[in-house]
């Protein structure tokens, strides 16, 4: 039986951490109303109020994948175009490769002005990019702890339990596979990181935005333009201008409020 004292002490814990968790409660469900909120107004077609609530959502740092795709569609409603693909871009990146998201930016990919080249590589690598595309880096995660539980559970069995050599000589195949298929896990996750962290993306939001060869406004040389929508890879940041490439040869600087970060 607990004493008063000890009842008393569980009691204050408990009421202490209920208070902490308090707001973060609150918080989840003033989200979720948000978010239903704009579910509502954009099946009325009240395209600007959807926005102003999910943009809502979006502000108390709630980075999902469904709320991106929805904020893409009700940008691409409003003919924000740029603001469209950004993030259908970020919802890609959340969601790993959707029939929806690739077929919403194939629409929008089409009505940009900028074409911009493909890099020639050989078939292998694409599909092994689009292979690699499919899965989020969390769903990547959750796939190599279920395969190493899998592999432990193998040798396990196989150490301890079945001593037949018929079901050794299996086990042991199986723990070769499930061994190839987690390093092939581990790498698409480790190239996922990479991409994520180290070669930083955006797409241009302005109507039309100049590159300059420097990053100073009326000093710098008129190298080419860019238009709303065009996805481009940011090298490095400069006080408020970004050094963006959208090929090997064509590359410069333009005002970081023209680019959205995906």
């Amino acid at each position: 039986m607990i004493s008063s004292m000890k009842f008393r002490l569980i009691l204050t814990l408990t009421i202490g951490f209920a208070l902490l968790s308090l707001p973060t409660l609150v918080f989840a469900g003033d989200a979720e109303l948000l978010f239903e909120a704009g579910n509502h107004a954009y099946l009325q077609g009240d395209y600007a109020e959807a926005l102003e609530k999910w943009k809502q959502v979006e502000s108390m740092g709630i980075g999902d994948g469904v709320l991106f795709y929805n904020l893409g569609n009700v940008y691409y409603k409003l003919d924000h175009l740029g603001e469209a693909i950004l993030y259908w871009e970020k919802a890609a990146r959340r969601r790993g490769e959707d029939a929806d998201i690739s077929a919403n930016l194939a629409i929008a990919h089409a009505r940009l002005a900028d074409k911009t080249e493909e890099q020639v590589r050989l078939p292998v690598w694409d599909w092994f990019d689009s292979l690699r595309g499919r899965f989020s880096a969390a769903a990547l995660g959750w796939i190599s702890v279920i395969l190493s539980f899998a592999l432990f559970a193998a040798l396990g069995v196989k150490r301890w339990l079945l001593k037949s050599i018929f079901w050794q000589a299996r086990l042991k195949w199986l723990a070769a596979f499930l061994t190839i298929f987690i390093a092939l896990d581990l790498g698409f996750l480790t190239l996922k990181a990479r991409d994520e962290t180290s070669r930083l993306q955006g797409v241009m939001l302005v109507p039309q935005s100049e590159v300059l060869s420097a990053p100073t406004e009326g000093s710098g040389k008129l190298l080419f333009t860019l238009h709303e929508g065009t996805k481009v890879n940011v090298l490095r940041r400069v006080g408020g201008w970004f050094e963006i490439a959208i090929s090997k040869d064509k590359q410069g600087w333009v005002k970081e409020a023209a680019v959205g970060i995906i």
